[in-house]
Formats: C-alpha cells, sequence, structure tokens
C-alpha cells in the first residue's frame, strides 16, 4: 500500500511503538494524509520541490484556517488536527530530518467544554479510558492523584509502590492496559520499572523528566488544558482538601503524603482560593 505522506511507515510504527491505538493511528493518518494533499494542491512551492523543509508555520496556519473557515471544523476537531500535525512536525524533528518545527509556535482554539483545570482530578476515570491519550499521560494523571511526585514516579525502582496503593476498578483495568504496554520496554531493557524509554540511548532505560514534558504536551490540546507536573500537583492538592475539609489532619497527612509544614503550605493556598471566590461572588 502506497504512502501518503513523507515517512508514514516510520512514523506509525514509532506511534505504536509509543502505545498509540490503531483508531488514533488512524486519524494520525488521515490528519497527513489530508495536509498534505492541500500543500500539494494549494502551495506552489512544496508542490515544486517536495521538499518538507519548504513546510512553514504560514502553510500549517493556512491549512488549519481552511479547516475552521471552509469545514466549519469545531475547535476540538481543529485541535486534534493541529496535535496530529505537532506529533507528525516533532518526530521529524527529533529525527533530524527537519531543522525546525512548524507547529512550535501554533496555539490550540479555546474550546467550551475544555476540562476545568481546577476540578481535573474528579475526571480521571473518564481520563484513564481516553486512547486518544497516551498510557504514560495517563499513568501520571493517575499518580499524581495518588498524591505522588513526578520525581518520584520516575525513580528507579517505583515501581514497587504500586501493590501499596489502593487502584478503584476503572483504575484497575488501565493498569492492565499499561502492563500490555510496558511488558516489551521491561523485556528489552531488562528493567522492571514503568516509565522507560521507547528507545534506549545509553545504559539507562528509565524515562528522563524532560521526555515526561513531551508526552504530556503532545497531549495537553488532546485534553483540552495545560498538563505541568507543578500545576497539576498542585491543583490536586487544592481539589483533595476542598472535598475532604472535615478529614481530620492525621488521616489528610497520610492520604496527600504531607508533612505538617507542607500541608499547612497548601490549605493556605485553599483559604487564598476560597478568599478570591468570594471576592468575586460579592462584585
Amino acid at each position: 500500500m502506497a504512502t501518503k505522506f513523507p515517512y508514514e511507515k516510520s512514523f506509525v510504527a514509532q506511534l505504536r511503538a509509543d502505545g498509540k491505538q490503531a483508531p488514533t493511528i488512524l486519524q494520525y493518518q488521515l490528519t497527513l494524509a489530508d495536509f498534505f494533499n492541500y500543500e500539494q494542491h494549494f502551495n506552489e512551492t512544496f508542490a515544486a520541490s517536495q521538499l518538507l523543509a519548504d513546510l512553514t508555520e504560514n502553510d500549517v496556519r493556512t491549512y488549519l484556517e481552511m479547516l475552521q473557515t471552509q469545514r466549519q471544523f469545531k475547535p476540538s476537531t481543529l485541535n486534534k488536527s493541529l496535535s496530529n500535525l505537532n506529533g507528525y512536525f516533532s518526530y521529524l524533528f527529533e529525527h533530524r530530518i527537519i531543522t525546525t518545527l512548524p507547529t512550535f509556535k501554533i496555539k490550540g482554539q479555546p474550546r467550551a467544554n475544555d476540562l476545568d483545570v481546577q476540578n481535573w482530578p474528579q475526571t480521571l476515570p473518564t481520563i484513564l479510558t481516553n486512547h486518544d491519550l497516551h498510557v504514560y499521560t495517563r499513568l501520571f494523571l493517575l499518580l499524581t492523584c495518588k498524591a505522588y511526585t513526578a520525581t518520584e514516579m520516575l525513580a528507579p525502582g517505583f515501581y514497587q509502590e504500586l501493590v501499596t496503593i489502593p487502584f478503584s476498578a476503572t483504575e484497575q483495568a488501565f493498569l492492565q492496559e499499561l502492563q500490555h504496554f510496558i511488558e516489551p520496554r521491561q523485556a528489552s531493557t531488562g528493567s522492571p520499572d514503568i516509565f522507560l524509554k521507547s528507545r534506549q540511548r545509553g545504559t539507562d532505560p528509565h524515562l528522563t523528566l524532560a521526555a515526561l514534558h513531551k508526552y504530556l504536551t503532545g497531549d495537553s490540546q488532546r485534553l483540552g488544558m495545560p498538563l505541568k507536573p507543578i500545576a497539576l500537583r498542585q491543583s490536586f492538592m487544592l481539589w483533595y482538601l476542598d472535598q475532604h475539609r472535615t478529614d481530620s489532619i492525621d488521616l489528610t497527612m497520610k492520604r496527600l503524603r504531607l508533612d505538617l509544614s507542607s500541608l499547612d503550605y497548601y490549605q493556605n493556598l485553599l483559604r487564598r482560593q476560597d478568599l478570591r471566590a468570594a471576592k468575586q461572588g460579592r462584585d
């Protein structure tokens, strides 16, 4: 079967290695085939040269504007198209096939149904079943809701913590999906850990914080909120404290894995949040 865009076979192989599901891979292929078909017909420079280097930020913007104005794509669909394009060009950039990233400065469309950043933990069951999101993105959000930091999750030996954590039925189902995804990586690296590189470079098979950020950044448009570890941890802490205001200090410290000074810090943040909400209500 003929490829419909440059480096399709190797890009699809990378998507599979990253644990993307078949429907998501198909979305990538459809978006990219359509994009390159559009460029072939409406981008004279690229049509003449067939060089990826001739595709610019303006070309991507023009294509997205066409989707919005002529095909009347909804913001959510438009953002998914941008996310697919960004994933493809990021792959080319990381493999030094191109030297610039044409999607770098392009931001997604605001959406009426974007997740409420402050209350995202309550949507975790839905997030865990969203196969548009990478397994590592969903695993990070699950473990954030178990009060672990990104540094703790990525540390060698963290897998042993999983047997100490209570999980719901939905979370258990996701962990089975994770096991299916991670087993080939564990076998190839000889490591029992759960955050492992797709391609090992050097002697350390563990995923770095910078690499985790790439997965999170790639999924932020699909999920409809910024995925920044520090901000997500803080929003989880404030959400939990808001939902459990009558719990004892000892129970809260145990559940959130905090010492007293750290708990005081987040409780002060919650009080400030309450004051701002009260002020806005009076205004």
